[in-house]
């Protein structure tokens, strides 16, 4: 069969369109074997420094010369040897990796060094004050210079690391030492900082530091400690009315700390004192704050809005509290009425604005029908938790605002081409997650907005979802839903939810929220009380859990693979839903906070409760918002996959709580 010249031409075409078309896979494909043979010649890199395989070193650096990481080999390779101190190489690498974050990191660690060994001349050439944070460094700091430098700049440098409540790092015993024995410590000095660690509680420090008073001030010195422990010795009036200030600096700490226990008698103490004493206006405020607050906690409801009106108290953490305490008694009128006390902008935000059409229709019914529309569209306008329950109310649809960031493919390039993203991208890769989120941080932290959401695109194309929403939140940038509200790790959730959902509420949308509301989708994120992985749970509720799901765990580092952590915190998560009737906000309450605590508040208002009142009044703050939040991200990851979903099912806006 002959083919003529126009089909020549054809085949031709659609051949060469077809190898168009395979080069971009072909070439993603070659880019990715390569980066999996520098990974492999970077650990071989590493295992040739710890073996100090010098020749193989040398070798390997060679071949990664253009390896984004190149300068972590040089960093190894040093720190290995540091305590040798070899300046040359460190000078070399300090210059090499100049505003750096692994160059930062290396100054930090070669001045722990220095200072460790006391080699203060070389200290103060490495130091940089704009580049140290932490106390430890900078008193080695304050010591080289009182021994090689500027005494007066050392020692206001060790004022200032001297008024602090607790106790310093043991690097700056030496150089306190030595500025006492130079009569750097004042008596004022000594009381301020005995004030500190009293405040602070730490008793003992404050002990300490009396050993250094004159006979008089240290006599003071005891009498506020005894005070703080028992504060009711405050009503003794004759024994504290001095002229001396440190008296009255024992009195206000006194009220403080008797406010927390009467503050009733705290009040009547803190009337008869004012009137012998000159208070500062902070001094005024913060301990009519305080006894308002701890009014508030000791349930003296009256006493609160007396001092709230007596002394025109217009803090708006107290008027909150007695805006919620009139909900939960369902005092509509005094709803209102605190409300309007608050300053204006709080007045005008999406919470409040909800609360006084509440306040109107239960109030006047029909009567102020249009008043409360009108507060309730304008809620509405807001994607929150309170914006979806005015919609709700007027019967529309929810304000998403779902603007994507103005941000092109190619800035998002360029971004990637960036050595500290192409350093942070590697780092991620081969597991040093802890260096990553430091380039990553490092260069962020000087970022314009545009930059800032570039950025933001860049870690969620990567898949480093937590980095992603760290950015737009950074570059205050909240409407784009798809980098502030990822559907990470989909394919696990999506397969949980089918496999633990059909006998619950437990459905895709629930599980990513309480996941975004917990860690932001960082799979190793690690919290100060112990909990772990994306959905932070404690080891120990894990291995429960696991029990009862028949999921194999071994270890808690378990909990950061995605697959494990999301298991759990699903199951564990479907077992309170279980128990709370389905209901996703007292599981959600649950989750956090505890199903124990939970129970008890359900106790206490013996279901007199509507549910959003309920949810207004939860005691602890933390609490409240994250019931709030996961709520809203319910609402807002159905709309991120398409589908449309109340903020609450009708078996929970029907419950009385």
């Amino acid at each position: 069969m002959s083919i003529d010249a126009k089909g020549i031409a054809l085949l031709f075409s659609l051949l060469t369109t077809s190898i168009s078309a395979l080069t971009p896979a072909l070439a993603a494909e070659s880019d990715a074997e390569a980066a999996v043979a520098q990974r492999e010649k970077l650990q071989a890199a590493r295992a040739a420094i710890a073996h100090n395989d010098q020749r193989t070193l040398k070798k390997l650096k060679q071949e990664l010369r253009d390896y984004p990481l190149r300068s972590y080999i040089d960093y190894w390779a040093i720190s290995k040897k540091l305590s040798r101190l070899p300046y040359d190489e460190i000078d070399q690498f300090l210059v090499d990796n100049q505003d750096t974050a692994i160059g930062d990191w290396m100054r930090v660690r070669v001045l722990r060094e220095l200072g460790g060994r006391e080699r203060f001349r070389a200290y103060l050439k490495y130091y940089r004050p704009d580049k140290i944070t932490r106390d430890s460094l900078r008193c080695y700091y304050a010591d080289a210079l009182s021994r090689h430098g500027d005494k007066g700049d050392a020692y206001r440098l060790v004022e200032e690391l001297w008024l602090v409540g607790s106790s310093q790092a043991e690097e700056c015993d030496p150089v306190f030492a030595r500025w006492m024995k130079d009569g750097g410590l004042t008596q004022e000095l000594a009381w301020r900082r005995h004030q500190l660690a009293v405040q602070s509680g730490h008793l003992d420090l404050a002990t300490y530091i009396a050993g250094k008073m004159d006979a008089s001030h240290a006599q003071m010195a005891m009498l506020l400690r005894s005070v703080h422990k028992n504060p009711e010795q405050l009503q003794d009036y004759s024994r504290f009315i001095s002229d001396k200030t440190e008296y009255r600096d024992i009195v206000v700490h006194g009220l403080h700390r008797l406010a927390r226990k009467d503050a009733a008698g705290a009040e009547k103490a803190w009337r008869r004192y004012q009137a012998s004493y000159l208070f500062s206006d902070q001094e005024r405020e913060e301990i009519l704050r305080d006894l308002a607050l701890q009014f508030a906690r000791q349930d003296n409801l009256a006493a609160v809005k007396k001092l709230v009106k007596e002394q025109e108290l217009a803090d708006g953490r107290t008027i909150e509290w007695l805006a919620r305490q009139s909900l939960r008694e369902m005092d509509w009128e005094q709803v209102a009425f605190w409300i309007d006390r608050l300053p204006e902008d709080e007045q005008q935000r999406d919470r409040w604005l909800y609360w006084k059409a509440r306040s109107l229709e239960e109030l006047y019914g029909k009567g102020r029908a249009d008043a409360a529309v009108l507060l309730y569209s304008k809620a509405a306008e807001e994607r929150s938790y309170y914006g979806f329950l005015a919609a709700d109310i007027l019967g529309q649809n929810y304000s998403f605002v779902d603007r994507p960031a103005p941000v092109t493919p190619n800035q998002v390039e360029q971004m990637a081409e960036r050595p500290a993203m192409q350093r942070a991208r590697e780092l991620q890769a081969i597991g040093e997650l802890y260096h990553a989120r430091r380039e990553w941080d490092y260069a962020t932290a000087g970022m314009s907005h545009e930059e800032l959401l570039t950025a933001g695109k860049l870690a969620s194309s990567w898949g480093w979802y937590h980095k992603s929403i760290q950015s737009v939140l950074a570059a205050d940038y909240l409407d784009d839903l798809e980098l502030r509200f990822p559907l990470a790790f989909a394919d696990i959730v999506d397969d949980v939810s089918r496999r633990m959902g059909k006998k619950t509420a437990l459905d895709p949308y629930l599980i990513f929220a309480v996941a975004r509301q917990e860690s932001h989708f960082s799979h190793d994120a690690k919290s100060h009380a112990g909990a772990l992985g994306l959905m932070q749970l404690l080891p120990s509720t894990a291995r429960a859990t696991a029990r009862r799901a028949g999921v194999r765990y071994r270890r808690s580092w378990d909990l950061l693979s995605p697959s494990t952590n999301i298991t759990l915190g699903s199951f564990y998560l479907s077992t309170l839903l279980n128990r709370f009737d389905n209901n996703r906000f007292l599981a959600a309450a649950a989750y956090n906070a505890g199903p124990t605590r939970v129970a008890s508040w359900l106790k206490e208002t013996k279901r007199q409760l509507p549910y959003d009142v309920w949810i207004e009044t939860i005691p602890y703050r933390e609490t409240r918002k994250y019931v709030q939040n996961v709520l809203a991200y319910t609402v807002i990851y159905a709309y991120r996959s398409g589908t449309k979903l109340p903020l609450l099912r009708e078996n929970e806006a029907a419950t009385k709580l």
